[in-house]
């Protein structure tokens, strides 16, 4: 079995983290992956309601199919490493929190006075989705496993909100059209890497 991370969720303030399981014949591996997601504020005013706040946490479960195996080859030094090219699928599903304050500013010239009014909102979103990737996979220096894979499939989320019943909706800004949100709807790119070692 192999524990694994994904380098590139930390740039969205993300952890995720798995395990990966083989077969006896090392040509089939199943995958379970749990995904945190914290962000914060970044200390600068808040004068619309973006995609600052999410909580939550999500799961991903993945099928590989290596299409020759995990097998071992052999460098021309003569060092032994593992390798192997598969198409698999996905399917994943997670839970979260959207809480954000932000404010308007209303500048009336007849007083020559400026009025700032604080509005609070609250998303909670359920997403699901599925797709497929292709990756090559290898060791390297017999302790780490490189993963690099791409593909794509889609997202679909469920959007409870809470907000003053007294604001108009449109005061309201969300950017839940970015790929990067939990609440995105739509075709979703897969890509990137993942780092492992056995256990």
């Amino acid at each position: 079995a192999l524990f694994k991370t994904v380098p590139q969720s930390f740039m969205i303030k993300t952890l995720k983290v798995g395990i990966e399981v083989f077969n006896k014949s090392r040509t089939k591996s199943y995958s379970l992956y749990l995904t945190g997601r914290m962000d914060g504020q970044n200390g600068s005013p808040v004068f619309y309601y973006y995609d600052d706040f999410y909580q939550g946490l999500s799961a991903e479960f993945q099928y590989r199919k290596y299409l020759n195996g995990f097998k071992n080859h052999q460098t021309k030094r003569g060092r032994g490493f593992l390798q192997g090219v598969y198409i698999g699928g996905y399917l994943n599903g997670g839970s979260h929190s959207n809480a954000g304050e932000f404010s308007t500013s209303n500048y009336n010239f007849n007083t020559g006075q400026s009025t700032i009014t604080s509005y609070y909102l609250e998303d909670y979103i359920l997403n699901w989705g599925g797709g497929f990737m292709l990756g090559y996979h290898r060791t390297f220096w017999k302790v780490l496993f490189f993963d690099a894979y791409m593909g794509g499939g889609f997202q679909l989320s469920e959007i409870d909100r809470h907000f003053d019943p007294q604001t108009p909706s449109e005061y309201y800004f969300s950017s839940y059209q970015v790929i990067t949100s939990p609440a995105y709807q739509g075709i979703m790119p897969k890509f990137g890497i993942s780092l492992g070692v056995a256990l």
